[in-house]
């Protein structure tokens, strides 16, 4: 469904016609336009985990100081997130649970206080993927750029199965690898490095099966870098 206008909406929320149709709204400062659907609320183990995470860390936000609250707002200003190509400024609470919700998943402390250092490295390119289905193993192969490995990580998400034809992959088909767990968190290692699965959160491929692979660097506060994505098909033993 298109939708052409003869200049941008300022304003809008609500939908055109009761029930369905077009929704109208400001997404974290981004004005969209979508089609109505009814929400869905599996209530997955992973989907009620990391909600728990993001009302904890919300809930933390709560009781920083204000200093701590304005530091957390100039590392927003200083690190915006960008969507369809446009770079928005999230609110400091935004960037908080963003940065703690990994620290989380990854069994580390809340922290109140922003991240220091940087993400400053990214993966480059997808070796091989095998997945070894007696022992439910997924072993990735790629390259990256980090030159310090020390106490950096990658947040790992993975696709299930993908048709060959596939050359456009939305984000909400990702999910972390070995879902919301520590072991989703994987250490740097020197590159070509190699990320061993024994649980992947999705483990129904096979041969001639293909799935994208989505790399997100942590640095050592947990600052997260530029994703990296790569589609490759899957060696099935």
């Amino acid at each position: 469904m298109k939708v052409l206008l003869d200049a941008p909406i300022k304003e809008m929320s609500g939908s055109l016609s009761k029930g369905r149709g077009i929704v109208l709204s400001n997404w974290r400062g981004v004005n969209i336009a979508r089609q109505y659907a009814i929400p869905r609320n599996p209530q997955s183990t992973d989907q009620v985990l990391i909600r728990n995470i993001l009302t904890q860390c919300a809930q933390a936000f709560q009781s920083i100081s204000l200093v701590q609250k304005a530091a957390w707002a100039a590392y927003a200003a200083l690190n915006p997130s960008t969507w369809k190509g446009t770079d928005y400024q999230i609110p400091e609470i935004s960037a908080y649970v963003r940065i703690n919700s990994y620290r989380l998943i990854a069994g580390e402390a809340i922290s109140d206080d922003p991240p220091t250092d940087t993400a400053d490295f990214v993966a480059t390119s997808l070796t091989s993927v095998a997945y070894a289905t007696g022992a439910t193993t997924l072993t990735i192969v790629f390259a990256h750029s980090a030159a310090v490995i020390t106490n950096k990580n990658w947040a790992i998400y993975i696709t299930a199965s993908l048709p060959s034809g596939v050359t456009s992959v939305k984000s909400g088909q990702y999910r972390l690898c070995d879902g919301v767990t520590a072991t989703s968190i994987i250490a740097v290692e020197a590159t070509p490095q190699t990320a061993v699965i024994t649980t992947p959160r999705f483990a129904n491929w096979t041969t001639l099966d293909y799935m994208s692979i989505m790399w997100r660097p942590l640095s050592p506060e947990f600052d997260p870098g530029t994703v990296f994505t790569a589609k490759d098909q899957i060696t099935v033993t």
